[in-house]
């Protein structure tokens, strides 16, 4: 039944949502003037409301205006969890949760299909009109959860359910939203990278702190917004995972998170604003890590086989995730995914225990790391807690220490302390024994000028330095006589046949007689040998004796009248004779090379009578014809081929 009607509908002019950030600066006539404009939207909600059945769908179809007010509301208006995105001003609060409660109440009605039995129209029929003039879609939806998913979550899953079922197309434009989530999640982390790593060139130190700032806050609140959208969607319509699973929603939120959370902690530590945007921070990463268990928790859902076939998909997700450390650590310490594999292993045994074993090995090996550094920082913080209570314990000693030496300052520090101890504390206690003369014996066993020192000095060493005299309190020499741990150490070194023995078990061990073969060979000693026989005979040098040589063969030369030619005699020079001859030798042949380079060949009949000169002139002209300007060989060959020459 049609309950829309053309004539019926209202002709008016409805405003549109600002956000005030938007219009209002610091001027008070601006605040004035938005608070002005706001209470006609409000006015233009409550006249909507106040239309009977027929009018109220019949503007709504027909007037494309009636419905602006919301949208631009549910896209501009801050979420209780952006709400320090408004001024803290009471006038501009008081106008805009006015604003807010009516929008609540347009949206629903505009998803309320009867309102008594005279107004009326079936769910199907009512879901189709607003799908088909657009009047509500999965963004606006994505935003209502946004901002009263907490709030009215009952009455917005009955709402939610009914679409879905109602009207199917809305699946198609969920999927499509889905897609087109995932594709601004990989734009905006390509976004964050690139500012926060390259967005700092040619500013001044100013500008890039201002710069930063802005940008570090908007991305927290577009992960925020984000994160707080997608998980309260999911937490009203659950069946909607099956969705966000198959169109790998989850592995992108893994690969955002693991990488855009050590870029964000980096900037924010570098600016030391941790204190600043930690809630936000943390409340982001828990929301993102809720969105993949809400899908993975669902995946029953999607396998209508048997629950092996879900066993399997479970552990192929899980192997998916495992290529992102920093959020697989997380979602295990929020979710314990190890004691969720270990549920599954011990229901489900027919799939291969290798890999549980695998995975389970895996997320040991990616816990690792961050479980050391969570020692490593739980340690850190214990000895920083320890120093700081050591620091405030000593500096209540000094001041008790500065109070007794304001009265009594021959006296030392560390006198003072040992006071102090035996009388719990008591400054004024320990002034009246000094000024008495009553301390005990045990602190008269001090010197009064006995400087202040650390526990450890005291414990450190084997005495006490304080007391008179520097009595030991266990002797050096008995300390280093005690062998009493040979005994403890002896079975331990027993077990390698390797252990200290005494003179006695030595001859135990070795009872064979003594061997007198060689008692009556009598041993000569050899005598002292003279020092002048020591040293080395002396040596004649080299050059004296080849002197020597020579002139031992010259004289023979001329006693025998024999000529016998020296060995390997090299003289200082040359003959000059021999030069002259040699080189007279060199220059004739020279010239007689010349002078038949100069005669001309001979002739070919001189050539042909002697046929072994024509075969040396063949071979010469064979193996030096590439040296010759001949490059027509070939075509002359031919020629006299055909010319029937040869």
């Amino acid at each position: 039944m049609a309950v829309e009607d053309k004539k019926l509908a209202k002709k008016r002019q409805f405003l549109r949502y600002i956000h005030p950030l938007k219009s209002i600066t610091n001027a008070l006539d601006q605040k004035e003037c938005w608070i002005e404009q706001m209470k006609y939207l409000v006015q233009d909600f409550k006249t909507l409301l106040n239309l009977s059945f027929k009018e109220f769908w019949s503007t709504v179809v027909y007037n494309k205006q009636s419905t602006m007010g919301l949208c631009t509301f549910l896209q501009e208006a801050a979420p209780p969890h952006l709400i320090d995105q408004l001024p803290q001003d009471v006038d501009v609060l008081t106008i805009y949760n006015e604003i807010d409660h009516f929008a609540y109440k347009l949206f629903k009605r505009l998803t309320t299909s009867s309102e008594n039995e005279a107004n009326y129209m079936s769910p199907h029929y009512m879901w189709n009109l607003l799908y088909n003039n657009n009047i509500i879609s999965i963004p606006m939806l994505y935003d209502i959860c946004s901002i009263y998913g907490q709030s009215y979550k009952k009455e917005l899953e009955i709402i939610f359910n009914e679409m879905f079922t109602c009207q199917q197309l809305y699946k198609d434009n969920l999927k499509h939203s889905i897609q087109f989530t995932i594709k601004c999640l990989s734009q905006f982390q390509d976004k964050i990278e690139l500012d926060i790593e390259y967005g700092q060139i040619n500013k001044t130190s100013t500008d890039i702190e201002v710069t930063n700032l802005c940008m570090i806050e908007d991305i927290i609140n577009f992960l925020l917004d984000t994160s707080y959208s997608i998980s309260n969607f999911l937490e009203i319509y659950p069946l909607a995972s099956s969705f966000f699973y198959q169109e790998k929603l989850h592995l992108k939120i893994a690969s955002f998170y693991h990488s855009i959370k050590p870029l964000v902690y980096k900037k924010v530590f570098a600016m030391n604003k941790l204190e600043k945007f930690q809630e936000k921070l943390h409340a982001s990463r828990l929301l993102l890590l809720k969105i993949v268990r809400q899908c993975l928790i669902n995946i029953p859902t999607l396998i209508t086989n048997k629950s092996e076939n879900t066993v399997e998909e479970y552990l192929e997700a899980v192997s998916e995730l495992l290529s992102y450390n920093e959020f697989v650590n997380d979602y295990t310490i929020v979710y314990n995914l190890t004691k969720d594999i270990k549920k599954y292993q011990k229901s489900n045994k027919e799939i291969d225990s290798t890999r549980y074993d695998y995975l389970l090995k895996s997320l040991e090996l990616i816990n690792k790391p961050y479980a050391e550094l969570e020692q490593k920082e739980l340690q850190e913080q214990q000895l920083e807690l320890q120093t700081c209570s050591t620091n405030i314990e000593n500096a209540k000693l000094q001041s008790l220490i500065n109070n007794v030496k304001d009265l009594l300052p021959h006296l030392g520090d560390g006198f003072i302390q040992k006071c102090l101890e035996y009388y719990d504390m008591d400054s004024e206690k320990v002034i009246n024994m000094v000024l008495e003369d009553c301390l005990p014996s045990e602190l008269t066993q001090y010197d009064i000028n006995l400087p202040l020192m650390s526990e450890y000095d005291d414990t450190a060493s084997g005495y006490d330095p304080s007391i008179k005299g520097f009595k030991k309190l266990k002797k050096l020499k008995a300390v280093l006589d005690d062998k009493s741990f040979r005994n403890e150490m002896r079975p331990f070194y027993e077990k390698y046949h390797f252990t200290e023995i005494t003179c006695a078990e030595l001859e135990s061990y070795y009872n064979d007689e003594y061997d007198d073969t060689y008692d009556e060979v009598e041993y000569v000693i050899p005598e002292p040998a003279d020092e002048n026989e020591k040293r080395r005979p002396d040596v004649v040098p080299r050059v004296l004796i080849e002197k020597k040589v020579v002139n031992e063969f010259v004289e023979e030369e001329f006693s025998d009248d024999e000529s016998q030619p020296v060995l390997n005699f090299q003289p200082f020079c040359e003959n000059p004779e021999e030069v002259r001859e040699r080189q007279a030798r060199r220059y004739a042949a020279k010239q007689s090379n010349r002078s038949n380079r100069s005669k001309p060949h001979a002739t070919s009949s001189s050539a042909t009578s002697s046929g072994s000169n024509v075969e040396l002139e063949r071979q010469r002209k064979n193996e030096n014809k590439a040296f010759s300007g001949n490059h027509n060989r070939r075509n002359a060959a031919r020629n006299k081929q055909q010319r029937g020459m040869f």
